[in-house]
């Protein structure tokens, strides 16, 4: 299914964050999560690309469904071992959020639809 701009989250994670994402999602009702899990799988693959730096990180584009679904399962697992990765999504997204806001300024000035 396609979604809207607005209802996608852009987010950069490297081999190991996104691994720790899936783990965390594991630990879920398989329902729940077993689409979000083959979604992820299926974007991982780019990080098994011969020119890939395992370090650097990749493009990973979640529904705000999925997204909201995967903090609450990195929520289940122990604080020490999700708080940078936490931190580091919220960096993401106030970051999504600013450019949003401005985008959205800029359009109004300037009489365009985004």
């Amino acid at each position: 299914m396609k979604h809207s701009a607005a209802e996608t989250i852009h987010l950069y994670l490297t081999l190991e964050q996104s691994s720790l994402l899936l783990e965390a999602l594991i630990e879920q009702p398989f329902k729940t999560v077993f689409e979000i899990i083959g979604s992820l799988n299926l974007q991982a693959q780019q990080f098994y690309q011969a020119t890939c730096d395992q370090q650097q990180p990749q493009l990973i584009i979640l529904d705000n469904a999925d997204f909201s679904l995967c903090i609450r399962a990195l929520g289940e697992l122990p604080y020490n071992r999700v708080s940078g990765l936490i931190h580091y999504l919220h960096q993401q997204l106030s970051t999504q959020l600013v450019n949003a806001t401005e985008l959205s300024a800029d359009n109004t000035a300037t009489g365009t639809r985004a």
